[in-house]
């Protein structure tokens, strides 16, 4: 099936990328290009319920549909609670079916974002074609889409998408609307901490435990945190979420000069108000990375095995510290030694930031 944008005209529209934060940063782009060519549309995201703060505020988005992922997760260990699991997953999936879309932009590209489209009823499912998909995930969809190249980054990869729509589309800088409960909240912890004339290095040193392998050394950013203090007067702000803040306080007691471990920030929200101070972001190939730098936050991203052409931040305020080894770039999930991550050195990336600050002229 081919589409032909002046043939198309739908009322709903439902977008699916169910996480993570970085892949929902990447598809945002192709999502703005989808209003500004459907402005009378109806847009809904469907997301999973731990991260669905994110997509809240994206303005182009007039409807969030949860997957409650994380919540049936748990329910699945516990007996007693099947029969209220098959009841709320039935009507879900009956909610979805009524919601009426006439299509469906599967950004997923997997099983499981295949069905739920194609359980959704819309007669238009939009998705990458074989090769370019995972788990059969073509087989749900109808207009398939093929991008220019095999190796592209995750952004122009996603804005290809909408061409199965007959868009073209361009890159457009993500805007997010931040409640003001949660930008008083950090104005608070600003304040409480004494950090509002000072320039800010926010730096995020964990991964998810499914990205743990992609972790820079503690007391490697120990020693770079007290370079960027000693040199250039920066106070140092590191942000955490979860079993995290354990590393922030081991990098903490390595370092020669007092650094601030973040509030909890209890939202993506709060994180996103809390970057918004930052006068430059370092971190490694993980969500608050991609959402420092689509802030258009001077960022560094510290990278390991995965490769930086299709994953690195995507601002010309950005730059990526790798090493070129002999099994690099790589999609592996374990590996006996992190050659790749542990070879970088604080001095490579301090060498970075000097870069970063002389191209925008800083002098302080």
């Amino acid at each position: 099936m081919k589409i032909r944008k002046n043939s198309l005209n739908p009322k709903n529209i439902l977008v699916v990328r169910l996480g993570a934060m970085g892949d929902i940063i990447h598809v945002i782009p192709a999502v703005k290009n989808v209003r500004e060519a459907l402005p009378a549309s109806k847009i809904t995201w469907l997301v999973e319920d731990k991260i669905k703060d994110l997509v809240e505020m994206v303005p182009e988005v007039d409807e969030v549909l949860v997957f409650p992922r994380k919540r049936w997760q748990s329910w699945l260990l516990r007996p007693e609670r099947y029969f209220q699991f098959i009841s709320e997953m039935f009507a879900f999936f009956k909610q979805l079916n009524m919601k009426r879309y006439d299509v469906v932009l599967d950004f997923h590209g997997n099983f499981k974002s295949g069905l739920l489209g194609y359980l959704s009823a819309a007669k238009i499912r939009v998705g990458f074609s074989r090769g370019y998909c995972k788990e059969f995930n073509y087989i749900f969809t109808n207009v398939h889409v093929t991008p220019r190249q095999k190796t592209m980054h995750r952004i122009e990869k996603y804005m290809s998408l909408v061409q199965g729509l007959g868009i073209e589309a361009d890159y457009k800088k993500p805007v997010f609307s931040v409640p003001e409960q949660d930008n008083n909240y950090i104005d608070d912890f600003i304040l409480k901490n004494h950090l509002g004339q000072k320039h800010l290095a926010i730096i995020h040193p964990g991964t998810s435990l499914f990205g743990k392998y992609k972790r820079w050394p503690t007391e490697k950013y120990a020693r770079l945190s007290d370079k960027l203090i000693e040199d250039f007067g920066y106070a140092v702000v590191f942000t955490w979420s979860g079993p995290e803040y354990n590393i922030a306080e081991d990098i903490r007691s390595h370092m020669h000069f007092p650094a601030t471990i973040a509030c909890k920030t209890a939202s993506v929200k709060q994180l996103v108000a809390l970057l918004q101070r930052a006068d430059i972001y370092i971190g490694g190939d993980t969500g608050p990375t991609h959402l420092a730098s689509c802030l258009g936050i001077p960022t560094i991203a510290v990278f390991g095995p995965k490769d930086p052409v299709v994953y690195a931040p995507y601002d010309e305020n950005a730059s990526v510290v790798r090493k070129d080894i002999h099994c690099s770039p790589c999609e592996k999930r374990r590996c006996d030694h992190i050659t790749c991550i542990h070879s970088i050195t604080p001095d490579d990336v301090y060498s970075e930031v000097c870069k970063l600050r002389k191209k925008r002229g800083l002098t302080f």
